[in-house]
Protein backbone atom coordinates (compact mmCIF):
# COMPACT_ATOMS: atom_id res chain seq x y z
CA UNK A 1 0.00 0.00 0.00
CA UNK A 2 3.20 2.43 1.22
CA UNK A 3 4.50 1.38 -2.72
CA UNK A 4 1.82 2.08 -4.04
CA UNK A 5 0.91 5.54 -2.31
CA UNK A 6 4.32 6.45 -3.08
CA UNK A 7 4.67 5.74 -6.64
CA UNK A 8 1.67 7.09 -7.45
CA UNK A 9 2.04 10.24 -5.93
CA UNK A 10 5.55 11.09 -7.40
CA UNK A 11 4.24 10.15 -10.90
CA UNK A 12 1.42 12.49 -10.72
CA UNK A 13 3.63 15.25 -9.45
CA UNK A 14 6.01 14.42 -11.93
CA UNK A 15 3.66 14.08 -14.94
CA UNK A 16 2.28 17.57 -13.96
CA UNK A 17 5.07 19.27 -13.63
CA UNK A 18 6.45 17.56 -17.35
CA UNK A 19 3.28 18.52 -18.86
CA UNK A 20 3.29 21.60 -17.60
CA UNK A 21 6.87 22.45 -19.19
CA UNK A 22 5.84 21.07 -22.03
CA UNK A 23 2.58 23.65 -22.20
CA UNK A 24 5.05 26.50 -21.77
CA UNK A 25 7.46 25.67 -23.86
CA UNK A 26 5.26 25.15 -27.02
CA UNK A 27 3.41 28.20 -25.82
CA UNK A 28 6.29 30.06 -25.63
CA UNK A 29 7.78 28.97 -28.93
CA UNK A 30 4.60 30.49 -31.16
CA UNK A 31 4.42 33.27 -29.01
CA UNK A 32 8.16 34.41 -30.58
CA UNK A 33 7.68 33.14 -33.49
CA UNK A 34 4.57 34.78 -34.45
CA UNK A 35 6.39 37.88 -32.28
CA UNK A 36 9.80 38.27 -33.75
CA UNK A 37 8.66 37.17 -37.50
CA UNK A 38 5.68 39.61 -37.37
CA UNK A 39 8.15 42.18 -36.39
CA UNK A 40 10.67 41.44 -38.93
CA UNK A 41 7.71 41.46 -41.71
CA UNK A 42 6.45 44.71 -40.03
CA UNK A 43 9.66 46.36 -40.71
CA UNK A 44 10.58 44.54 -44.23
CA UNK A 45 6.79 45.73 -45.88
CA UNK A 46 7.43 48.90 -44.50
CA UNK A 47 10.42 49.88 -46.09
CA UNK A 48 8.57 48.03 -49.42
CA UNK A 49 5.80 50.66 -49.17
CA UNK A 50 7.60 53.63 -49.00
CA UNK A 51 10.17 52.40 -51.76
CA UNK A 52 7.30 52.04 -54.10
CA UNK A 53 5.09 55.44 -53.34
CA UNK A 54 8.71 57.06 -54.13
CA UNK A 55 8.87 55.08 -57.56
CA UNK A 56 5.29 56.10 -58.38
CA UNK A 57 5.89 59.34 -57.70
CA UNK A 58 8.77 59.66 -59.63
CA UNK A 59 7.81 57.65 -62.65
CA UNK A 60 4.21 56.93 -65.01
CA UNK A 61 1.81 54.36 -63.81
CA UNK A 62 2.75 51.86 -65.88
CA UNK A 63 5.91 51.98 -65.76
CA UNK A 64 5.98 51.74 -61.49
CA UNK A 65 3.38 48.61 -61.78
CA UNK A 66 5.75 46.90 -63.75
CA UNK A 67 8.32 47.51 -61.69
CA UNK A 68 6.10 46.63 -57.90
CA UNK A 69 5.28 43.60 -59.92
CA UNK A 70 9.03 42.84 -60.38
CA UNK A 71 9.87 43.24 -56.85
CA UNK A 72 6.96 41.84 -55.10
CA UNK A 73 7.24 38.53 -57.33
CA UNK A 74 7.55 35.43 -55.21
CA UNK A 75 6.80 37.19 -52.15
CA UNK A 76 3.69 36.10 -51.35
CA UNK A 77 1.84 39.31 -51.41
CA UNK A 78 -0.26 41.21 -52.98
CA UNK A 79 -0.25 45.15 -54.24
CA UNK A 80 -3.57 47.92 -55.33
CA UNK A 81 -2.59 51.24 -56.28
CA UNK A 82 -5.75 53.70 -55.05
CA UNK A 83 -6.30 57.18 -55.77
CA UNK A 84 -7.38 60.32 -52.95
CA UNK A 85 -10.34 58.73 -52.53
CA UNK A 86 -9.26 55.17 -51.76
CA UNK A 87 -10.50 53.85 -55.39
CA UNK A 88 -8.52 50.84 -56.83
CA UNK A 89 -6.63 52.10 -60.33
CA UNK A 90 -4.38 49.02 -60.56
CA UNK A 91 -3.88 45.86 -58.35
CA UNK A 92 -2.14 42.85 -58.48
CA UNK A 93 -3.34 39.48 -60.76
CA UNK A 94 -3.80 37.82 -57.93
CA UNK A 95 -6.52 39.74 -55.40
CA UNK A 96 -9.31 37.57 -55.66
CA UNK A 97 -13.09 38.35 -54.63
CA UNK A 98 -13.45 37.49 -50.67
CA UNK A 99 -10.11 39.35 -50.36
CA UNK A 100 -11.06 42.71 -51.66
CA UNK A 101 -13.91 43.30 -49.51
CA UNK A 102 -11.72 42.20 -46.53
CA UNK A 103 -9.59 45.43 -47.65
CA UNK A 104 -12.77 47.53 -49.02
CA UNK A 105 -14.08 47.07 -45.02
CA UNK A 106 -10.62 48.01 -43.33
CA UNK A 107 -10.27 51.17 -46.20
CA UNK A 108 -13.27 51.99 -44.88
CA UNK A 109 -12.92 51.35 -41.07
CA UNK A 110 -9.47 52.84 -41.43
CA UNK A 111 -10.10 55.91 -43.51
CA UNK A 112 -9.72 58.65 -41.23
CA UNK A 113 -6.16 57.51 -39.93
CA UNK A 114 -5.01 56.71 -43.49
CA UNK A 115 -6.17 60.40 -44.84
CA UNK A 116 -3.84 61.80 -42.15
CA UNK A 117 -0.82 60.06 -43.22
CA UNK A 118 2.17 62.15 -44.93
CA UNK A 119 5.63 60.42 -44.92
CA UNK A 120 5.14 57.37 -43.07
CA UNK A 121 2.99 54.07 -43.73
CA UNK A 122 0.49 52.92 -42.06
CA UNK A 123 0.46 49.04 -40.29
CA UNK A 124 -1.82 46.60 -39.74
CA UNK A 125 -2.42 43.41 -38.64
CA UNK A 126 -5.03 41.19 -40.06
CA UNK A 127 -6.35 37.76 -39.25
CA UNK A 128 -7.62 36.46 -42.28
CA UNK A 129 -10.45 33.58 -42.92
CA UNK A 130 -8.25 31.25 -42.51
CA UNK A 131 -7.89 29.41 -39.05
CA UNK A 132 -4.78 28.89 -36.94
CA UNK A 133 -3.22 31.33 -39.35
CA UNK A 134 -0.58 34.13 -38.26
CA UNK A 135 -2.26 37.71 -39.17
CA UNK A 136 -1.26 38.93 -42.28
CA UNK A 137 0.60 42.25 -42.27
CA UNK A 138 -1.05 45.40 -44.40
CA UNK A 139 0.93 48.49 -44.84
CA UNK A 140 -1.01 51.81 -47.04
CA UNK A 141 1.17 54.39 -48.28
CA UNK A 142 0.56 57.63 -49.36
CA UNK A 143 1.62 59.10 -52.98
CA UNK A 144 2.13 62.53 -52.90
CA UNK A 145 2.70 64.94 -55.91
CA UNK A 146 6.32 65.85 -56.48
CA UNK A 147 5.25 69.42 -57.64
CA UNK A 148 2.61 70.37 -55.23
CA UNK A 149 3.24 67.98 -52.48
CA UNK A 150 -0.49 66.19 -52.56
CA UNK A 151 -1.52 63.13 -52.07
CA UNK A 152 -2.91 61.49 -55.49
CA UNK A 153 -3.09 58.45 -54.22
CA UNK A 154 -1.99 55.47 -52.13
CA UNK A 155 0.07 52.24 -52.58
CA UNK A 156 -1.27 49.18 -50.77
CA UNK A 157 0.52 46.07 -50.00
CA UNK A 158 -0.79 42.93 -48.20
CA UNK A 159 2.07 40.63 -46.73
CA UNK A 160 1.07 37.10 -46.73
CA UNK A 161 2.39 35.22 -43.94
CA UNK A 162 1.77 31.42 -44.91
CA UNK A 163 5.40 30.52 -44.93
CA UNK A 164 6.28 32.00 -41.47
CA UNK A 165 2.92 30.19 -40.49
CA UNK A 166 4.07 26.81 -42.06
CA UNK A 167 7.64 26.99 -40.28
CA UNK A 168 5.62 27.76 -37.13
CA UNK A 169 3.55 25.20 -37.39
CA UNK A 170 6.72 22.39 -37.99
CA UNK A 171 8.66 23.96 -34.89
CA UNK A 172 5.42 23.20 -33.05
CA UNK A 173 4.66 20.00 -34.55
CA UNK A 174 8.74 19.10 -33.70
CA UNK A 175 8.03 20.47 -30.26
CA UNK A 176 5.37 18.30 -29.39
CA UNK A 177 6.66 15.52 -30.96
CA UNK A 178 9.65 15.86 -28.67
CA UNK A 179 7.82 17.04 -25.82
CA UNK A 180 5.37 13.47 -26.20
CA UNK A 181 9.01 11.46 -26.01
CA UNK A 182 10.15 13.43 -23.51
CA UNK A 183 6.86 12.74 -21.15
CA UNK A 184 7.38 9.38 -22.13
CA UNK A 185 10.65 8.75 -20.98
CA UNK A 186 9.79 10.84 -17.88
CA UNK A 187 7.22 8.50 -17.44
CA UNK A 188 9.21 5.48 -17.60
CA UNK A 189 12.20 6.72 -15.85
CA UNK A 190 9.64 8.12 -13.03
CA UNK A 191 8.18 4.19 -12.13
CA UNK A 192 11.36 3.17 -12.02
CA UNK A 193 13.05 5.10 -9.91
CA UNK A 194 9.91 5.40 -7.55
CA UNK A 195 9.49 1.62 -7.70
CA UNK A 196 13.57 1.82 -6.84
CA UNK A 197 12.89 3.96 -3.86
CA UNK A 198 9.53 2.68 -2.46
CA UNK A 199 10.37 -0.67 -2.73
CA UNK A 200 13.25 -0.42 -0.09
CA UNK A 201 10.42 2.02 2.17
CA UNK A 202 7.91 -0.73 1.68
CA UNK A 203 10.17 -3.47 3.49
CA UNK A 204 10.96 -0.75 6.38
CA UNK A 205 7.19 -0.15 7.05
CA UNK A 206 6.87 -4.02 6.99
CA UNK A 207 9.95 -4.69 8.96
CA UNK A 208 8.77 -1.36 11.69
CA UNK A 209 5.48 -3.24 12.42
CA UNK A 210 7.40 -6.53 13.17
CA UNK A 211 9.01 -4.31 15.46
CA UNK A 212 5.99 -2.67 16.89
CA UNK A 213 4.66 -6.38 17.48
CA UNK A 214 7.91 -6.53 19.87
CA UNK A 215 10.05 -8.63 17.17
CA UNK A 216 13.84 -6.84 17.64
CA UNK A 217 15.82 -9.53 16.13
CA UNK A 218 14.62 -7.98 12.78
CA UNK A 219 17.53 -6.83 10.28
CA UNK A 220 17.17 -4.53 7.48
CA UNK A 221 18.77 -5.51 4.44
CA UNK A 222 18.61 -1.69 2.62
CA UNK A 223 22.61 -1.08 1.10
CA UNK A 224 23.52 1.81 -0.64
CA UNK A 225 24.14 5.43 1.11
CA UNK A 226 21.58 7.61 0.54
CA UNK A 227 18.32 8.74 2.42
CA UNK A 228 17.16 5.00 2.52
CA UNK A 229 19.54 3.13 3.71
CA UNK A 230 20.43 6.35 6.41
CA UNK A 231 17.00 5.79 7.73
CA UNK A 232 17.22 1.97 7.28
CA UNK A 233 20.64 2.32 9.59
CA UNK A 234 18.58 4.55 12.03
CA UNK A 235 15.80 2.13 12.39
CA UNK A 236 18.22 -0.72 12.81
CA UNK A 237 19.76 1.65 15.74
CA UNK A 238 16.32 2.45 17.44
CA UNK A 239 15.92 -1.57 17.18
CA UNK A 240 18.68 -2.59 19.13
CA UNK A 241 18.37 -0.16 21.81
CA UNK A 242 14.35 -1.02 21.87
CA UNK A 243 16.22 -4.52 22.40
CA UNK A 244 18.28 -3.02 25.25
CA UNK A 245 15.99 -1.43 26.81
CA UNK A 246 13.30 -4.66 26.75
CA UNK A 247 15.89 -6.47 28.26
CA UNK A 248 16.74 -3.91 31.04
CA UNK A 249 13.78 -3.52 31.80
CA UNK A 250 13.15 -7.55 32.03
CA UNK A 251 16.46 -7.52 33.82
CA UNK A 252 15.20 -4.86 36.51
CA UNK A 253 11.63 -6.66 36.82
CA UNK A 254 13.88 -9.72 38.09
CA UNK A 255 16.37 -7.43 39.91
CA UNK A 256 13.81 -5.90 41.82
CA UNK A 257 12.01 -9.21 42.73
CA UNK A 258 15.09 -10.30 43.69
CA UNK A 259 16.13 -7.69 45.97
CA UNK A 260 12.66 -7.39 47.70
CA UNK A 261 11.72 -11.21 47.94
CA UNK A 262 15.12 -11.70 50.18
CA UNK A 263 14.13 -9.38 52.97
CA UNK A 264 10.85 -10.11 53.17
CA UNK A 265 11.47 -13.83 53.30
CA UNK A 266 13.85 -13.14 56.08
CA UNK A 267 10.98 -11.05 57.81
CA UNK A 268 8.06 -13.78 56.56
CA UNK A 269 11.00 -16.43 57.99
CA UNK A 270 11.76 -15.13 61.69
CA UNK A 271 8.55 -13.53 62.30
CA UNK A 272 7.06 -16.87 61.78
CA UNK A 273 9.15 -18.60 64.15
CA UNK A 274 8.26 -15.87 66.62
CA UNK A 275 4.46 -16.18 66.16
CA UNK A 276 4.89 -20.08 66.46
CA UNK A 277 7.17 -20.19 69.72
CA UNK A 278 5.12 -21.48 72.27
CA UNK A 279 7.22 -19.49 74.81
CA UNK A 280 9.66 -16.47 74.94
CA UNK A 281 13.07 -15.94 75.08
CA UNK A 282 13.80 -12.71 75.13
CA UNK A 283 17.44 -13.18 73.82
CA UNK A 284 16.15 -15.05 70.32
CA UNK A 285 13.28 -12.89 70.35
CA UNK A 286 16.00 -9.99 70.04
CA UNK A 287 17.76 -11.53 67.93
CA UNK A 288 14.90 -11.86 65.20
CA UNK A 289 13.95 -8.77 65.73
CA UNK A 290 17.54 -6.91 64.91
CA UNK A 291 17.26 -9.04 61.88
CA UNK A 292 13.38 -8.25 61.06
CA UNK A 293 14.40 -4.34 61.38
CA UNK A 294 17.27 -4.91 59.46
CA UNK A 295 15.64 -6.40 56.41
CA UNK A 296 12.82 -3.42 56.99
CA UNK A 297 15.51 -0.98 56.71
CA UNK A 298 17.11 -2.18 53.77
CA UNK A 299 13.38 -2.20 51.57
CA UNK A 300 12.71 1.40 52.62
CA UNK A 301 16.18 2.08 51.41
CA UNK A 302 15.54 -0.20 48.00
CA UNK A 303 11.70 1.91 47.56
CA UNK A 304 13.57 5.18 48.43
CA UNK A 305 16.19 4.99 45.85
CA UNK A 306 13.55 3.58 43.04
CA UNK A 307 11.38 6.46 43.69
CA UNK A 308 14.49 8.80 43.77
CA UNK A 309 15.49 7.24 40.26
CA UNK A 310 11.80 7.50 39.08
CA UNK A 311 12.15 11.36 40.00
CA UNK A 312 15.17 12.12 38.41
CA UNK A 313 14.09 10.08 34.77
CA UNK A 314 10.64 11.82 35.11
CA UNK A 315 12.50 15.52 35.36
CA UNK A 316 10.26 16.18 38.76
CA UNK A 317 13.90 16.51 40.71
CA UNK A 318 13.95 20.36 41.53
CA UNK A 319 17.84 20.83 42.76
CA UNK A 320 17.93 23.63 45.40
CA UNK A 321 21.39 25.31 44.74
CA UNK A 322 22.89 27.41 46.60
CA UNK A 323 26.80 29.20 47.04
CA UNK A 324 28.21 26.88 48.87
CA UNK A 325 32.25 26.63 50.29
CA UNK A 326 32.97 23.67 48.69
CA UNK A 327 35.73 22.53 50.99
CA UNK A 328 33.78 22.98 54.36
CA UNK A 329 30.85 20.96 52.44
CA UNK A 330 33.15 18.03 52.11
CA UNK A 331 34.99 18.09 55.39
CA UNK A 332 31.55 18.03 57.30
CA UNK A 333 30.51 14.95 55.44
CA UNK A 334 34.29 13.46 55.39
CA UNK A 335 33.74 13.91 59.53
CA UNK A 336 30.15 12.65 59.74
CA UNK A 337 31.31 9.30 58.01
CA UNK A 338 34.52 8.84 60.60
CA UNK A 339 32.79 5.79 62.33
CA UNK A 340 32.15 3.65 59.34
CA UNK A 341 35.68 4.01 58.63
CA UNK A 342 37.29 2.77 61.76
CA UNK A 343 34.48 0.24 62.56
CA UNK A 344 36.41 -1.56 59.61
CA UNK A 345 39.56 -0.46 60.48
CA UNK A 346 40.36 1.09 57.13
CA UNK A 347 42.99 4.18 56.83
CA UNK A 348 41.42 7.06 55.22
CA UNK A 349 41.96 10.59 54.04
CA UNK A 350 41.07 13.97 53.01
CA UNK A 351 43.15 15.99 50.78
CA UNK A 352 42.07 19.59 49.32
CA UNK A 353 44.10 21.43 47.52
CA UNK A 354 44.96 25.00 48.18
CA UNK A 355 43.25 26.47 45.04
CA UNK A 356 39.91 24.75 46.67
CA UNK A 357 40.01 26.31 49.76
CA UNK A 358 37.33 28.99 50.05
CA UNK A 359 36.35 28.40 47.33
CA UNK A 360 32.54 29.25 46.45
CA UNK A 361 30.13 26.63 43.98
CA UNK A 362 26.53 26.61 43.74
CA UNK A 363 25.05 22.92 43.64
CA UNK A 364 22.54 21.56 45.78
CA UNK A 365 23.95 20.32 48.62
CA UNK A 366 21.87 17.53 49.80
CA UNK A 367 21.67 15.93 46.63
CA UNK A 368 25.35 16.18 46.29
CA UNK A 369 25.99 14.82 49.86
CA UNK A 370 23.69 11.84 48.76
CA UNK A 371 25.57 10.79 45.88
CA UNK A 372 29.42 11.18 47.91
CA UNK A 373 27.86 9.21 50.55
CA UNK A 374 26.82 6.89 47.99
CA UNK A 375 30.60 6.28 46.44
CA UNK A 376 31.70 6.16 50.50
CA UNK A 377 29.51 3.33 51.56
CA UNK A 378 30.59 1.62 48.39
CA UNK A 379 34.32 1.84 48.69
CA UNK A 380 33.99 0.79 52.23
CA UNK A 381 31.96 -1.90 51.28
CA UNK A 382 34.07 -3.27 48.78
CA UNK A 383 37.30 -2.51 51.08
CA UNK A 384 38.68 -4.59 53.31
CA UNK A 385 39.59 -4.65 56.97
CA UNK A 386 43.13 -2.80 57.32
CA UNK A 387 42.44 -1.05 53.50
CA UNK A 388 42.46 2.56 52.55
CA UNK A 389 40.30 5.05 51.32
CA UNK A 390 41.62 8.35 50.31
CA UNK A 391 39.21 11.48 49.20
CA UNK A 392 40.66 14.35 47.56
CA UNK A 393 39.45 17.17 45.98
CA UNK A 394 41.40 19.77 43.26
CA UNK A 395 40.44 22.29 40.51
CA UNK A 396 41.26 21.14 37.14
CA UNK A 397 39.55 22.98 33.46
CA UNK A 398 37.12 25.12 34.52
CA UNK A 399 36.10 21.98 37.14
CA UNK A 400 35.91 21.06 40.77
CA UNK A 401 37.43 17.31 40.36
CA UNK A 402 36.18 14.91 43.54
CA UNK A 403 37.78 11.97 43.88
CA UNK A 404 37.60 8.74 45.83
CA UNK A 405 40.47 6.06 45.68
CA UNK A 406 39.87 2.47 47.55
CA UNK A 407 42.47 -0.33 47.89
CA UNK A 408 39.44 -2.73 47.31
CA UNK A 409 38.89 -5.36 44.96
CA UNK A 410 38.84 -3.31 41.81
CA UNK A 411 36.79 -3.84 39.13
CA UNK A 412 37.06 -5.61 36.01
CA UNK A 413 37.36 -4.47 32.82
CA UNK A 414 33.90 -5.76 31.42
CA UNK A 415 32.44 -4.26 34.32
CA UNK A 416 33.35 -0.99 34.01
CA UNK A 417 30.83 0.14 31.12
CA UNK A 418 28.26 -1.00 33.29
CA UNK A 419 28.21 -0.39 36.88
CA UNK A 420 26.94 3.02 36.67
CA UNK A 421 23.87 0.93 35.58
CA UNK A 422 20.71 0.02 38.02
CA UNK A 423 21.27 -3.56 39.96
CA UNK A 424 24.69 -3.75 37.95
CA UNK A 425 26.55 -5.97 40.00
CA UNK A 426 29.99 -7.36 39.16
CA UNK A 427 29.17 -10.05 41.67
CA UNK A 428 27.19 -12.34 39.49
CA UNK A 429 26.15 -14.47 42.69
CA UNK A 430 24.26 -11.47 44.06
CA UNK A 431 24.96 -13.19 47.51
CA UNK A 432 22.70 -11.53 50.40
CA UNK A 433 24.68 -9.91 53.24
CA UNK A 434 24.51 -7.82 55.94
CA UNK A 435 26.57 -5.36 53.75
CA UNK A 436 25.18 -6.29 50.11
CA UNK A 437 23.56 -2.79 48.42
CA UNK A 438 20.72 -2.35 46.20
CA UNK A 439 22.66 -2.02 42.71
CA UNK A 440 21.18 1.45 42.44
CA UNK A 441 23.83 3.70 44.22
CA UNK A 442 26.04 4.68 41.78
CA UNK A 443 23.41 5.09 39.31
CA UNK A 444 22.22 7.86 41.75
CA UNK A 445 25.48 9.10 41.73
CA UNK A 446 25.52 9.08 37.86
CA UNK A 447 22.00 10.94 37.80
CA UNK A 448 22.45 13.59 40.16
CA UNK A 449 25.66 14.86 38.86
CA UNK A 450 24.37 15.27 35.42
CA UNK A 451 21.40 17.32 37.06
CA UNK A 452 24.18 19.42 37.96
CA UNK A 453 25.67 19.31 34.13
CA UNK A 454 28.59 17.55 35.87
CA UNK A 455 30.28 13.95 34.67
CA UNK A 456 31.47 10.40 36.09
CA UNK A 457 34.28 8.30 35.55
CA UNK A 458 36.03 5.72 37.02
CA UNK A 459 39.60 4.13 36.92
CA UNK A 460 40.29 0.41 37.67
CA UNK A 461 42.52 -3.19 37.91
CA UNK A 462 40.67 -5.58 39.37
CA UNK A 463 42.57 -6.76 42.07
CA UNK A 464 44.37 -3.37 42.91
CA UNK A 465 41.07 -0.95 43.34
CA UNK A 466 39.57 1.62 42.34
CA UNK A 467 39.57 5.72 42.29
CA UNK A 468 36.13 7.21 41.18
CA UNK A 469 35.62 11.13 40.12
CA UNK A 470 32.82 13.50 40.31
CA UNK A 471 33.49 16.64 38.02
CA UNK A 472 31.33 19.81 38.74
CA UNK A 473 31.23 23.01 36.76
CA UNK A 474 32.27 25.90 38.49
CA UNK A 475 29.66 28.38 37.66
Amino acid sequence: MLQKKLATKITVVVMVILLSLVVILISGANWITKTHYQDHVEREISVRAAAHANFIEQHSDDLAIDYIEEIEEGKNSVFIILDSDLSAISQSANVSGELWNLITDWLIENRESIERLENEPFIDHVDTYIVHHIPHVWAIMPISDSATDEVRGYIFLDQDTGDINQARIKLVILLLLMSIAAVGVGLILTKYLTRKVSRPLNEISKMTEKIAEGNFEIKLNVSGKDEVSHLADSIQSMTRQLKVYRDSRRQFISHISHDLRTPITYIKGYSAVMKESEQINHEEWKRNINVIYHEARRMEKLVSDLFLLTKLDEGKMVLEKELIPIDAWLKHIYQSRILLFEQKLIKHSLNISGECKGLKVIFDPNRMEQALVNLMENAIRHTPINGEINISLSKKHGHIVLSLKDTGEGIAEEDILNIWDRFYKADKSRKQNENSATGLGLAIVKEIVELHDGSVSVDSVKGEGAEFFLYLPVE
